[in-house]
């Protein structure tokens, strides 16, 4: 897996460039290296919108166990943790905006 490369200028980005960029509420982001806005893909957002189906699908084999909810707090702890670092991988940039449906 690579982080995003700027549609625009083709350079890519670093992890924690992405990671920084991902806390805005624009819909546009601006490269860093070019200074263009960009778009993350449709793709990359449909993908980025199923990452949290992950917490149910984790609580049927726990409570279906009896399993302490330690443990899956735990996992749970886990799973923020592995998703807050590879959610930059997932991004994907377009120098336009492209609609969900």
């Amino acid at each position: 897996m690579k982080t995003p490369t700027c549609a625009n200028c083709h350079k890519q980005w670093s992890w924690k460039m992405t990671w920084k960029k991902t806390f805005t509420f624009k819909q546009a982001i601006t490269c860093p290296f070019c200074g263009e806005k960009q778009y993350i893909t449709k793709s990359a957002r449909q993908k980025l919108c199923l990452l949290p189906i992950i917490f149910p699908i984790i609580n049927v084999p726990f409570l279906s166990f009896g399993v302490s909810s330690f443990y899956l707090a735990m996992v749970y702890i886990i799973c923020v943790v592995v998703l807050v670092i590879g959610m930059p991988f997932f991004y994907r940039l377009s120098n336009k905006e492209e609609p969900l449906w």
